[in-house]
């Protein structure tokens, strides 16, 4: 047998086949129209699908030999890029049209290979379709590559036979519909969840046990617990889902509900400032929002936009309960002086959020005796996942220095800036932000995209 092969290939030498590649290119259709009426009024919107093709390397096959399907997949692609530059999705099926004009190979014994598939005969093929329903969202594009060669059976007939082909794509536009943002896809998980109501504090809350999540005195949507599935990948870095914050203002006034994340680790131990609890000029901000915040990836900064942070404060630090933090953490009750909010990208947690994330059905304390009973109330707060004492946002309003802090030890309590304690950076997603796959758990987080 392998001395039949090899007579072939001495053979079919002057054998020849042509590949000529055309793809459509830079057509532009306007093939959708919503319709709305309004006072017998109609309007008409045309969606736009505009494709572009970028060429790619070029492919010449001529006086081939025939091949085996693992040499044929070893050979140099046709590879090319398609993008949509419109704004409808556009969904398609990518062909392999012979134009050969005389005397053509046998189909049957050309083979072709798109992208990692496995290799199939030009014959096989349903009207020359060899992708099918590929779909391209508005902006993304997608690069494919091609391979063809002689199947090693090709016999003695097709001598001085020849091949051309192009390749078109063949779609329809449809309207985009905008997918779910990553606030939109926490939020679901919620509210999809069965609920029962937790008292704390007098405040009734929504708890959705079965996905760990539940909902603040402001409606916001939060984890809570000793182990939720919250985990995030960030930077290349593990981070958690603080949760899902409604009427994030991004300092213009414009205002959307977006995601709040925290480095699952501290980045190390930083003072709050050298001398004053201002935060919009203390050391610690200016670290995180220049050396810190520049030394992210380029992707991870891209999905970081501006928010406006509360800087309200207590001048007592006992006998406060989540819903108390959050209230005044909102507030203007300031030490003389100090700015009430201040607009950048990367701060701290806030005490409310460190008692949020614990188990409100659980625990009864006030934040400054959570290290009395540490089942029920510190050991359920996934943010306290450290013995190291963590600082927060929040400054004492009765003092020039004091910033509240979570103790190691677990318990909300006040020191002085010119400690040097665990920062766990914190900000909001761009409300753009979507999350494209994962689980929550830290061996599958959420991706986000």
């Amino acid at each position: 047998m392998r001395k039949v092969l090899s007579d072939k290939k001495t053979i079919i030498t002057v054998l020849s086949i042509i590949l000529v590649l055309t793809i459509m290119s830079s057509t532009t259709y306007a093939i959708f129209f919503r319709v709305n009426t309004f006072e017998n009024t109609e309007s008409y919107t045309a969606g736009v699908l505009d494709i572009q093709v970028e060429e790619g390397s070029t492919l010449s096959l001529a006086n081939t030999l025939p091949i085996t399907d693992s040499e044929g997949a070893s050979l140099t692609p046709y590879t090319f890029t398609v993008k949509n530059v419109g704004n409808l999705t556009y969904t398609f099926d990518l062909k392999m049209l012979s134009t050969t004009s005389s005397n053509p190979i046998n189909s049957s014994y050309i083979k072709v290979k798109l992208d990692n598939n496995e290799p199939v005969l030009l014959s096989s093929l349903t009207n020359g379709i060899i992708g099918s329903d590929i779909t391209l969202s508005p902006g993304k594009s997608i690069t494919m590559s091609i391979r063809i060669w002689l199947d090693i059976n090709t016999p003695n007939t097709e001598i001085g036979k020849s091949f051309s082909a192009k390749i078109v794509t063949d779609g329809v536009g449809s309207e985009y519909v905008k997918p779910n943002t990553g606030a939109a896809t926490i939020s679901n998980i919620f509210t999809s969840a069965d609920k029962t109501t937790v008292t704390n504090n007098n405040v009734e809350y929504q708890y959705a046990e079965s996905v760990g999540m539940m909902e603040d005195v402001g409606g916001n949507i939060r984890y809570y617990g000793a182990y939720p599935n919250n985990y995030v990948s960030f930077n290349n870095e593990l981070w958690r889902i603080i949760g899902v914050f409604k009427d994030i203002d991004d300092g213009t006034g414009k205002t959307e509900t977006r995601i709040k994340i925290a480095r699952s680790e501290s980045i190390g131990n930083y003072e709050w400032d050298d001398n004053e609890n201002e935060w919009s000029t203390s050391t610690l901000q200016t670290y995180l929002n220049g050396t810190y915040l520049n030394g992210l990836t380029s992707e991870a900064q891209g999905m970081v936009d501006n928010a406006k942070w509360n800087l309200g404060g207590s001048s007592t630090y006992q006998g406060l309960y989540a819903n108390d933090y959050y209230t005044f953490e909102r507030g203007t009750t300031v030490y003389s002086g100090r700015s009430t909010e201040w607009i950048g990208k990367v701060a701290l947690m806030y005490p409310s959020d460190y008692m949020y994330a614990g188990d409100l059905s659980k625990c009864s304390k006030d934040g400054y005796n959570w290290d009395t009973d540490q089942t029920n109330c510190r050991d359920t707060s996934w943010l306290r996942n450290t013995s190291a004492t963590q600082w927060t946002l929040t400054p004492l309003s009765g003092g020039s220095g004091g910033v509240f802090c979570v103790d190691g030890s677990g318990f909300v309590g006040i020191l002085y800036v010119t400690n040097s304690f665990a920062s766990r950076p914190v900000l909001y997603l761009a409300s753009t932000v979507e999350i494209t796959g994962g689980e929550g758990t830290s061996g599958n987080p959420f991706t986000l995209n």
